[in-house]
Parts: C-alpha cells; structure tokens; sequence
C-alpha cells in the first residue's frame, strides 16, 4: 500500500491518499528506489493540502533523497511558493546543499523567486556560497538576467567579483547572456569593467564580438579599455575592425581612439624577396610563396591595414575620411596599399590611389604594392598603380643586364639584378614579352 500511496500523492490524487491516511494503510515515512517519500512528491506537485495532511501524519520534513535533497527543496525547485512558505513555517532546514553543491539561494538565483530569496538571506544563508562550479548566487543570478536577485544580493554583501572557474565575473555573465538591466545595475554597483577571465576577454571584448552596439556604448561610458588584447591576440576595436563593425569601429573614434591607433605587438617579418621567388618559380607562373600577405601579422598595424587586409571598404572610406594615413607602414613597412594589391581588391586599391597612397612606397624587403600584385598575376591592379607610379610614363626597355648596372654599382649586385627582374615581369605581364623571352632575360639577369 505505501508504493501505492507515494503514486497517489505524486499524481495528485486527494481522495485516495486522504482515505489511506485515515485507515492507516499508508507509512508517511516510506521511500521509493529514489530514496523519496511521499511528502517530496506532493511538495513537488505544489499540493499544499496534502502537504499540510502528511506533515500533520508524522511524515519528515527535511528527510533527503539519494541525491541530498528535500521536500522543500523540491518545492523551490519547481516555484511553489506557498508549499514552500508552508514548509519553512513548519521549519524546514534551509542549510543543506544538492548533488552539485548548489544551496537553496544558488536554486531560487535561477527561478527568480525573489521573495524566498529574502526569506533565505533573513535565515542567515551564505550570499557567497559556492557551488562545485565555483559559482556564487550572484553569478547564478547574473546568468539567468534576475535583476531583482542582483539587486537583493548585492545589498546583503555579495562579491560583485567573485567568479566562475574559466574567470568570468557576474558583469561578463550579464554580457554573455544580453542582459541590458543587469549589466546596468553591476556597472552602477561598481563592477569592474576592465577585468579579464581566464582566456584574456574582458567585457567589452565580448560585447564587440557579439555586435551589441548599446551595450559596448554603456562599456565605453564607463571607461572600458578598447585596446585590451586577449590571449589569443583578440581586442575590441581590432575585432570590430576585422569583421566589418563599421559602427562600433566609429563608436570607438568618437570616444577618444586615434584613428592612426597602431598594435604595439610583433610577430616578426618572414615575407620571402622578389628575387628568392623568381628563382623559384617554374616558367614564370604566379606563387603565393612569400607573397601572400593576408594571413600575416605586424607590429605597427593600424586599423586602415586591418581594413584593406580584410577588404572592407567601407571601413576604408570611414577611417580615410576620419583622418587615417594612407600611407602609415607597419614595422614590416607595408601600407594598406600593399595589403590590398596583394589581396587582389581592385577597388581598395582604387580607393587608396585616389585618396593620395604612394605607389612606390617600398616595405622592409624593398618590395612595393607593385610587387605583390605582378606575384599574384592582378594585372588590371598592376596597371593601375603603373598609371599612379612615376615610372608610368616610360616603358622599361630590355637590354642586357650588365648595361643596365650602373658604372658605380657591383657588377650583378642585388638591387640591380632585383629591378631587372622587375622590369621584365612588368614587360611579360604587358604581354610585350613572351613567356619564352622573359625566361631567357631571366637566366641571363640570374648568371651574372
């Protein structure tokens, strides 16, 4: 009879669990394979008459289960306010803690339940229990955007920042999950804008990768860094750069950010030479060894190389018309120009030649824009910094490569022998060379 009873008060059924009662055919204190006793369903179910009906038949009120838990945790569990109330007049304890750790203040941090949450705080709970996730009730709170928890936690001396295992704070917490009026009410109790978790990310990081412009607005208001680098080498305003966030890169300026603003970080310089190509190349065909500028990374990068790098144009026309320098190089001396004749962008190029960018600006390797784009075989970009350049107005004429080494210079000295080279690619990429002659010009230049 007592499975049977347990069945009835799960499912709700009154009249049977009343009339088992009151023939004495039901044990209040019996469990089931779970270690769970009829009281834990019924407080479950909310079934407050015959939660009062049980307890007043002698059943437990704090008998736990196999996994820790009571009937008043059950009826928290599932937001039954007045079994809960109930139970706690009739003392329920309020000190225990489930399976994962988590205490009664951690379980109504996630429902919300803000009126149990006072009474457990005036109970004399912990607001700054963790649970085997390091997780505090003000973490919990921010998690499930429970403004009032927050609010009611906070007031009764919560760790504002206290955080999670992997470092986040309740702030990053309240961002990840878009909570607007719970992020207001951390700032305004003095969250720490500025703090990085574990993998280096700070709130505005993740507020610029997740593309929310109000809320990286209110970060800014309160003085967020927009340079701060994670440890993967990730910063908001680099990040919104990359990927085309052409309004929060403004917000950015607006609020004080140089437009020039450069990395200060270094990857070193390993773009291979002109003439190390040449030698390697197989009848003249383009190769991307050494000259594939894309994926490679400067110190001294401003967010107009970011830009052209990526092939945002707009982002161009914006920082061109904020005041960034076409011409600025990064430490490997490239310009945006560079970057965007090796990436192929005919119309960044366009865009930067015609907002002043110097053609025959040379990098760390003597290369200019000119170079990448002849490597690459973008003749229409070749052509247009060819019009741009000085050396436009003259075709460079073949002749034999000791004449064209200056008297005063070594014979087959490098220079020469790289303009050489770079004159007769010019001329095979004109189509007046055949593919046969400039292989011929080639091994000449080459044997001296």
């Amino acid at each position: 009879m007592s499975m049977s009873f347990i069945v009835a008060c799960e499912n709700g059924n009154r009249k049977i669990a009343e009339l088992l009662l009151a023939n004495h055919e039901a044990d209040v204190k019996y469990t089931d394979e779970r270690g769970r006793t009829a009281l834990h369903y019924a407080a479950h179910r909310g079934y407050l008459d015959l939660v009062k009906q049980l307890v007043e038949a002698g059943a437990t009120i704090d008998y736990e289960d196999q996994r820790g838990e009571t009937p008043f945790y059950f009826a928290l569990l599932q937001k039954q306010k007045q079994t809960a109330l109930y139970l706690l007049e009739q003392g329920a304890k309020t000190d225990i803690n489930d399976f994962a750790g988590n205490s009664l203040l951690h379980l109504v941090a996630v429902s919300g339940q803000f009126e149990m949450l006072q009474k457990l705080i005036e109970k004399g709970l912990d607001v700054n229990a963790v649970n085997n996730e390091a997780e505090t009730p003000l973490l919990i709170a921010s998690a499930y955007k429970n403004k009032q928890a927050v609010e009611e936690l906070l007031k009764h001396g919560a760790n504002i920042e206290a955080s999670t295992k992997a470092g986040d704070t309740a702030l990053i917490l309240a961002i990840r999950n878009n909570s607007l009026p719970v992020i207001e009410t951390l700032l305004k109790a003095g969250a720490d804008v500025n703090h990085a978790n574990d993998r280096g990310e700070t709130a505005l990081l993740i507020a610029a990768i997740a593309g929310s412009r109000v809320i990286t607005k209110l970060l800014i208001d309160h003085n967020a860094d927009v340079t701060t680098v994670s440890k993967e080498g990730v910063s908001p305003i680099w990040y919104a750069c990359a990927h085309n966030q052409k309004e929060m890169v403004a917000m950015f300026l607006d609020n004080g950010l140089d437009v020039n603003y450069s990395k200060p970080g270094t990857n070193g310089d390993d773009m291979g030479s002109y003439l190390d190509w040449l030698e390697s190349t197989n009848g003249g065909a383009a190769s991307d060894n050494g000259y594939n500028l894309s994926g490679k990374q400067y110190g001294g990068e401003t967010l107009l190389h970011v830009a052209a790098k990526n092939g945002h144009l707009a982002m161009i026309r914006m920082l061109l018309e904020k005041g960034a320098d076409v011409n600025k190089q990064d430490e490997s001396g490239n310009t945006a120009l560079h970057y965007a004749a090796s990436n192929g962008k005919k119309d960044i190029v366009t865009e930067l030649l015609q907002k002043g960018a110097d053609a025959n600006i040379v990098n760390v390797k003597d290369q200019r824009a000119i170079d990448y784009a002849n490597v690459k075989g973008f003749n229409e970009i070749t052509a247009l910094l060819l019009k741009y350049g000085p050396q436009a107005t003259q075709p460079a004429q073949i002749t034999d490569a000791a004449a064209e080494t200056p008297p005063d210079a070594p014979a087959g000295g490098m220079a020469s022998k790289k303009q050489a080279l770079l004159d007769i690619k010019e001329l095979l990429d004109a189509g007046i060379l055949s593919q046969d002659e400039f292989d011929a010009e080639k091994k000449k230049i080459l044997g001296n």
